[in-house]
């Protein structure tokens, strides 16, 4: 393999994040987030003059690349409002540069704005919603614990068996309508996900018939996410699962009935993970919807027209962060071979620009691959290397054809090494989005494998619910199966794969390392659950009850905790490469620090990396580039060790 546009760690560390991209009404001006090194700026843009760029240092929440909820930008694109660091909320005058305190905090993590600018409603303490004036600094007033009553759109899919009819234990995505007198919002109560059972609250504060009251308007038995009102305030927008599939629906808030937009069996979104998700947003008529589709992992941005529901392509790969202006739309665009962009696409032309990127020009130059998907049949081939001890369990689990995504340096015609990757979650999916990641494994000579298994998002809900009490167990059958269509056609070798992962994927890649012998000649786990117990005991209140449906209710499945926890007795005599950080909320790493100890007291070749201040994931600049620099070198020690 060529080195001449090889990315060194540094380079693959120190990359700008782009997040929660805005427009004005008219078009005329927008704003994202960046991070670069570690500092957080707000950008400003003159689209009608290219290059008239202001950057702002603020310190506002960090949001996901995918994410967002952060930030509202005025109507006319002079002013942002913005969720502090601190949890506060405060206002950046973009031409100047002033920031004003509307609210201190602490607590809030996502706001939304009344086109009018008369209130802010926010999600705050994960909780309640509050609404805010921003000319007033008076206290917040929180509306979210009024009575609640359910009165479900007409319509809808099935009737909720499910009801929070207190106060729910998290919500997400408040939305205000264009005068700020409606809110609508998504919440659900434990032991459920927000993907499993959840609903959409909605409240109109100025109501005569009974007083405000909260009306449950969606959800239940099935999953909703993402309410949203339409520019002239007559229709909310939402997801509604329906039965199978997430799709877009509209309601109509006059007769209080409800029809899909979309109806394609495709899913319109991921797993709702954390605020601020915007995969589709209306037209400034409120006549459309633009949205992000997932076709099999790759994505496309498309709009419906809502009066004949004919739908109409604009581009090709994921769009994040989707909103719309009289005259564009813009949204975060990543892709197989397109590292993160903000991208504007005119409504008329349909012409695309790109008003900011989180890589540098050499990235495009690196080693960049389109992944080849494919569907694995279920396959026996290469069950010989279950350890005997577990082979008839794993035998036991539901034959099932597996879907994968596989990445091939396309300067290499040889036969290559293999990095499989276990996504995270676990219910998540392995998007068709640009991965560092991935450029690094290719960079180091492997060939890529991400993979679908069961319990993944984008393959509708009955998939995804296969993974339900079988968590440990059957995404390592998915994984054999993948693996053996590869094996077969000449693709992949045993004894020449590297099993990875991050969080959830960090321990399905040492289970995997664990119920086999002989299948791989390498595994890396960054901040990987170990012990599933104290996983369950320790872990945030987000997923303090996930283990629920993923293993099963303790105390009562306690043995089974314990049998699908990772040994380092049962581990493959290969070498390991485990990263965790010292802060981490989510998993506790001295479950990583004992299980390092032990397999090193069995002789086991372990490289342990503990990065203090470290979270769930590492942000720093210098934490990536040490985590890419130990994938370097370990992957170029297993080459030299495998022969391979």
């Amino acid at each position: 393999m060529s080195d001449s546009f090889k990315l060194s760690a540094y380079d693959l560390s120190h990359i700008d994040s782009l997040s929660d991209p805005q427009i004005s009404l008219d078009g005329k001006f927008a704003t994202y987030l960046k991070k670069s090194d570690g500092i957080s700026l707000v950008v400003w843009e003159d689209l009608e003059n290219p290059g008239n760029k202001v950057q702002h240092r603020v310190p506002v929440k960090s949001a996901h690349p995918f994410g967002g909820g952060v930030t509202q930008l005025s109507r006319d694109g002079q002013r942002l409002y913005c969720v502090t660091s601190s949890g506060g909320i405060a206002l950046l005058v973009l031409a100047t540069g002033e920031l004003a305190d509307i609210y201190p905090g602490p607590g809030v993590s996502q706001i939304s704005l009344s086109l009018d600018e008369s209130r802010i409603a926010a999600v705050i303490l994960g909780d309640r919603v509050a609404m805010f004036d921003p000319f007033e600094k008076s206290d917040p007033v929180v509306v979210s614990e009024l009575p609640r009553v359910l009165r479900p759109f007409g319509g809808l899919p099935e009737e909720p068996g499910y009801f929070v009819a207190e106060r729910p234990d998290f919500i997400f995505d408040v939305s205000l309508n264009p005068d700020g007198t409606r809110l609508a919002w998504h919440e659900w109560a434990l032991p459920y996900m927000p993907w499993q059972r959840s609903q959409i609250s909605f409240l109109d504060i100025k109501s005569r018939d009974h007083g405000p009251e909260i009306i449950v308007c969606a959800g239940g038995d099935y999953r909703v996410a993402q309410p949203r009102f339409s520019p002239d305030g007559v229709r909310l927008a939402f997801l509604a699962e329906d039965p199978s599939f997430l799709r877009l629906w509209t309601a109509n808030l006059a007769d209080w009935s409800a029809e899909r937009a979309v109806s394609e069996d495709l899913e319109l979104a991921g797993a709702t993970w954390g605020n601020g998700n915007r995969t589709f947003d209306f037209s400034n008529d409120g006549k459309r919807i633009y949205f992000s589709r997932n076709e099999a992992g790759h994505g496309r941005l498309l709009e419906v027209d809502l009066q004949t529901r004919a739908t109409l392509g604009v581009a090709k790969a994921h769009h994040f962060g989707v909103k719309s202006s009289k005259s564009s739309v813009i949204a975060l665009r990543s892709g197989a071979k397109t590292p993160n962009v903000i991208v504007t696409y005119d409504l008329q032309t349909g012409d695309r620009k790109e008003i900011g990127r989180a890589y540098t020009e050499k990235f495009y130059s690196a080693v960049l691959a389109e992944p080849e998907l494919g569907i694995a049949p279920y396959s026996t081939l290469l069950h010989d290397h279950i350890e005997p001890a577990h082979r008839v369990q794993l035998e036991l689990v539901e034959q099932l054809d597996v879907p994968y995504r596989l990445y091939r340096p396309e300067s290499d015609k040889e036969d290559l090494p293999t990095v499989v990757t276990f996504h995270g979650g676990p219910t998540d999916q392995s998007l068709v989005t640009y991965s560092s990641r991935n450029v690094a494994f290719m960079q180091a000579g492997y060939q890529v494998l991400n993979f679908d298994y069961r319990g993944s998002t984008g393959w509708g809900r009955s998939f995804r619910e296969k993974l339900d009490s079988g968590f440990g167990v059957v995404e390592i059958i998915d994984l054999l199966t993948v693996l053996s269509d590869l094996v077969s056609r000449g693709l992949a070798k045993p004894g020449s794969v590297v099993a990875n992962g991050g969080s959830s994927g960090g321990y399905s890649a040492l289970r995997s390392v664990c119920l086999t012998r002989g299948l791989f000649c390498g595994a890396i786990a960054a901040y990987p659950l170990i012990d599933l117990a104290d996983s369950a005991a320790s872990t945030h209140r987000f997923e303090s009850r996930y283990f629920d449906s993923l293993v099963g209710t303790l105390p009562d499945r306690i043995r089974l905790y314990r049998d699908r926890s990772v040994k380092a007795e049962m581990l493959d005599d290969i070498p390991l490469l485990l990263m965790h950080g010292d802060s981490d909320p989510v998993v506790n790493h001295r479950q990583a620090v004992r299980f390092a100890d032990e397999a090193r007291a069995l002789g086991r070749s372990v490289e342990f990396m503990l990065f203090p201040g470290e979270g769930h994931g590492f942000s720093s600049p210098e934490t990536l580039e040490a985590e890419f620099d130990a994938y370097e070198k370990f992957l170029a020690g297993l080459r030299g060790k495998g022969g391979f």
